[in-house]
């Protein structure tokens, strides 16, 4: 028998994302309506507070307790991974984070979903990440992540010259 989940961990666990999120003064965090879309939030990347339209998607997803992980070292997995009903974001034009919570510490965790790629000769990618693997979230690695979706959209507007 499957145990429900507390009606609170999709509340909590969203708060907490977008606490993480907004640490930083150059993202701005827009919640999609329940039903409306496909992702959790779609955060835009700004500079000088303006929309410079580089835009990466965030989908959270929370558990009770810390003991539905296994820790390697710094890499941590789902004991029993119900999260591989991902592949409904492939279709997306912009990279995508899973931000994954565990709510009796509050620790953050991610993982792509769509990895921005950049391949030889600077043609820009998305691949679909089918590792289960997680990273602990904290500011360096949503640091990481910013680096990673500017690079990507730096190398993609090399490729549109007019």
């Amino acid at each position: 028998m499957q145990t429900e989940q507390p009606w609170y961990i999709g509340l909590r666990s969203e708060a907490l994302a977008v606490v993480y999120l907004t640490r930083r003064d150059d993202l701005i965090v827009s919640q999609q309506k329940k039903g409306e879309g496909v992702l959790d939030f779609s955060v835009t990347i700004s500079k000088d507070g303006n929309y410079t339209g580089r835009i990466f998607g965030v989908e959270v997803k929370a558990t009770v307790s810390s003991s539905e992980l296994i820790q390697h070292n710094d890499i941590f997995k789902l004991k029993n991974n119900k999260y591989n009903h991902l592949q409904v974001f492939r279709d997306l034009p912009f990279p995508v984070c899973l931000f994954f919570f565990t709510l009796d510490n509050d620790q953050g965790y991610y993982r792509w979903i769509l990895e921005p790629i950049i391949n030889e000769g600077n043609n820009v990618s998305l691949k679909i990440n089918e590792n289960e693997e997680l990273k602990k979230l904290n500011d360096q690695e949503i640091d990481n992540i910013i680096v990673m979706v500017n690079s990507w959209y730096d190398h993609k507007s090399n490729l549109v010259q007019v």
